[in-house]
């Protein structure tokens, strides 16, 4: 078996797989919220009480660790220290402590290895797949199975909640700002060679698996289901709109521990769509740590 420590800026992730005929499979899957994104100072620097956070968490997976088989472990880190200017310092930090090797993936890297891991699933030839997380949305055009563009946004669902967000839940005039926002994140972007179309966006990550739970609790579909229609996402947000107590009662049921963060996630897959004239979603069980531990199992000639 082989695992890999996700650290993100919302959540902190052990997971461990059996590797069967060159597919993943995931064992034990032991998620921390950490939320090191709220601990970002004025100066772009996680505090000490950030630091202590994560320390706290890679203490407890590092004595789980010792009760596992594994082949290796490979901790990586995404926008939580890649956007921060002591990332080094905590990778260091990290290394020293706990003998872990950290490897901070740029925006780029994490946007391949989110469409390398959504090819362990269910992928068509062309498409783009999103990852929202946190600290920051990955973009990978891709048609006949060929990666055009890959590309990522400053903008996640936890730090757009922490810039916009007064309460719990935004209001409208909270939610047309994180809009505003991510449209002129977009408009920044170089168009991806060669047109993509208006093909399905596969959603990978924590937030797009809330999203369709969501769907899926609203509309009453059985939790097989794996694709929405842009029309019902919008549907979902008019809901927040005009029955925010239904909404709200609704993430409670679904995704409880993102009833903070799921409406900018959402405004996020939303804003994307229009931009690219996406019609509808499909939601994959695998994103980047199956394509970044498959990465890296490559390069060792394992697979």
């Amino acid at each position: 078996m082989w695992g890999v420590i996700d650290i993100g800026s919302n959540t902190i992730r052990l997971v461990i797989y059996a590797l069967r005929e060159g597919r993943l499979a995931p064992m034990i899957n032991k998620k921390y919220a950490a939320g090191l994104a709220g601990y970002v100072t004025a100066d772009r620097a996680i505090s000490a009480g950030g630091i202590y956070k994560l320390t706290e968490i890679l203490s407890e997976i590092k004595s789980m660790l010792r009760y596992i088989q594994v082949e290796e472990v490979f901790p990586f880190a995404t926008a939580s220290l890649r956007n921060s200017v002591n990332g080094r310092e905590i990778v260091a930090h990290i290394r020293e402590r706990f003998d872990f090797d950290v490897r901070i993936l740029s925006g780029r890297e994490e946007a391949l290895f989110s469409y390398y891991g959504a090819l362990n699933g269910r992928v068509g030839a062309s498409g783009l797949v999103v990852d929202v997380g946190g600290g920051s949305a990955e973009l990978a055009f891709f048609r006949d199975q060929k990666v055009l563009a890959a590309t990522s946004l400053p903008v996640g669902s936890l730090n757009l909640y922490k810039r916009f967000v007064g309460e719990i839940v935004p209001t409208d005039r909270e939610m047309k700002e994180i809009q505003r926002e991510i449209k002129q994140q977009l408009r920044a972007l170089p168009p991806p060679e060669g047109k993509p179309g208006a093909q399905p966006i596969y959603g990978v990550g924590g937030t797009a698996r809330a999203s369709l739970a969501l769907i899926n609790e609203k509309y009453q579909i059985p939790d097989s289901n794996a694709a929405y229609s842009c029309g019902q996402l919008c549907a979902l947000l008019d809901e927040l709109e005009n029955e925010p107590h239904v909404f709200v009662d609704r993430v409670l049921r679904a995704a409880p521990e993102r009833i903070h963060t799921i409406v900018p996630g959402l405004l996020i897959f939303k804003t994307i769509a229009k931009t690219f004239g996406t019609k509808s979603f499909v939601i994959s069980a695998y994103g980047v740590r199956e394509g970044y531990l498959l990465h890296v199992l490559k390069e060792k000639g394992v697979v």
